[in-house]
């Protein structure tokens, strides 16, 4: 098995670095896009409650974690990857809840409600406005909560339910920091 590796470029952790498997579609957000991304995010990290949901390599979460987030839940369906993502968060202290399981059907039986939220599904993929939907659906995020989406920079940018925050494009990759609209088209 090849991999590869991604640091951690902010908070407790700074420098640690995770292993990542190089498997096709596995894309670690870049160290750029994860700068921009917490310093939108800034203090509301400290003490949130995060749901990574398409954990892929985990970077995200974990970068959450070493900021001061109080609980990481991270869900990946790929079970080689899960199983290296096991592996990787085992060397984290923090509250970190990793799910083996697909997000859509994490969401349906989700009771839980999160702070932030990442969305960062493969780009080939059509899981972004329903796993929004569901998010809405079943109360998992409120008004204050915060949900970044990372996706292909070609790709629609009007996501039903949500409002844009703060948006941006590196390269041929868009990421945005969305709020939960009261508006629902």
């Amino acid at each position: 098995m090849k991999y590869s590796t991604v640091r951690i470029i902010g908070g407790k952790f700074r420098g640690r670095q995770l292993d990542i498997l190089q498997k096709e579609g596995l894309r670690p957000t870049t160290d750029r896009i994860r700068e921009s991304i917490f310093n939108i995010l800034g203090s509301n990290v400290q003490g949130a409650k995060v749901l990574d949901l398409f954990a892929g390599t985990g970077v995200l979460g974990i970068e959450a974690i070493s900021r001061g987030a109080s609980e990481l839940t991270s869900v990946e369906f790929d079970k080689e990857n899960y199983q290296n993502l096991k592996r990787q968060f085992a060397g984290f202290d923090g509250r970190i809840n990793l799910i083996h399981a697909d997000a859509i059907e994490f969401l349906k039986n989700c009771s839980e409600r999160f702070d932030i939220v990442f969305l960062d599904p493969p780009f080939a993929s059509n899981l972004l406005q329903s796993s929004i939907d569901l998010l809405n659906s079943k109360n998992i995020i409120d008004s204050d909560s915060l949900i970044y989406i990372e996706n292909s920079a070609t790709a629609s940018k009007n996501y039903k339910s949500l409002m844009c925050v703060r948006e941006q494009n590196a390269g041929n990759v868009y990421f945005g920091i969305y709020k939960k609209s009261d508006c629902f088209f």
